[in-house]
């Protein structure tokens, strides 16, 4: 935190599930990255995470934001937006955490100017007022907005398979640290049929997530003319909306453990998971959703929908 700066939270949107056209909003790309708020003041630049942690260690070279500001009377602002890296024209999360010296901000609101807090002036007007902050050369960059289409920038966002849209009321004020409506994100969300192939306890629950993979392309014959044994492509676990009710009827059909997995698997497993997992057989079917999957080929931000019986 620089010196005499406020402590600030960022505000936090609320999930919709569609999106919408209306002409009292603005609708913007959803970037994917880590959300950040800079401040800069004088010669110097800090970085802070939505959770309050220092990101400077980690980005390093953003740090040269603070020559990026216009302006011969400038003393210090706080800036809102995502720290991402652009992979062949798009942002790409798995990319950046590889890559952190191909860091970039992505600036989308300004909370706070030579010494001024902005909260309580509308978002239209904080939008302008950042436009005519920094110099755009490459490292840091503004945040589009388009108004009222927002069925076309999701359509967009779908096309180039990124991760969904922002939706702002144009006149909406800034709440830091709340979540509101006035601000929605709508995710590029996609759905899998997949197998559950074995569960993770956790403290006060027997199932706290559940081990899912995909049927892949058999590995070959078991033994003489036998018949191909099935193969498995590990996918990762799955916890979010796996509710108490799911929870005990997924427990009684799961019955004892398995002594050891009943198929061929590929996919690694860290030596903690080995010992932690209970395999199960027969295996049952579950709908996921997820935003994409990783490098690793793991299901990121994966949501249990529901059981296929």
């Amino acid at each position: 935190m620089l010196a005499g700066m406020p402590d600030i939270r960022p505000m936090l949107a609320q999930t919709w599930p569609t999106a919408f056209d209306d002409k009292d909003w603005l609708f913007e790309l959803k970037w994917d990255g880590y959300r950040c708020l800079l401040y800069i003041g004088g010669s110097q630049a800090f970085l802070r995470s939505r959770n309050g942690r220092p990101l400077n260690q980690r980005f390093p070279g953003l740090e040269s934001i603070v020559k990026c500001v216009r302006g011969h009377n400038f003393r210090n602002l706080i800036a809102d937006g995502e720290i991402v890296a652009f992979k062949d024209g798009r942002p790409d999360f798995s990319f950046l955490r590889a890559n952190p010296d191909c860091a970039v901000y992505v600036a989308f609101d300004l909370l706070y100017f030579n010494d001024q807090p902005l909260f309580t002036v509308p978002l239209v007007d904080r939008r302008h007022k950042l436009s005519q902050v920094f110099t755009l050369n490459g490292l840091v960059y503004l945040s589009e907005a388009q108004e009222e289409m927002g069925r076309d920038l999701f359509e967009f966002a779908k096309g180039w398979d990124l991760e969904g849209i922002m939706a702002k009321r144009k006149h909406s004020l800034y709440f830091p640290g709340k979540r509101s409506r006035d601000w929605l994100k709508i995710k590029n969300l996609k759905e899998e049929d997949l197998w559950v192939v074995g569960y993770y306890p956790s403290p006060g629950r027997k199932i706290g997530s559940l081990l899912v993979a995909k049927e892949g392309a058999a590995p070959g014959l078991d033994s003489g003319d036998g018949p191909r044994r099935r193969n498995f492509v590990l996918m990762g676990r799955v916890s979010s909306g796996l509710d108490q009710s799911t929870e005990k009827t997924l427990t009684a059909a799961f019955g004892d453990p398995a002594p050891d997995k009943a198929v061929h698997f590929e996919g690694k497993l860290g030596e903690g998971e080995l010992r932690e997992v209970r395999w199960i057989e027969p295996f049952f079917g579950v709908r996921v959703q997820y935003t994409e999957i990783t490098p690793e080929g793991r299901l990121r931000h994966p949501v249990l929908k529901e059981v296929i019986w």
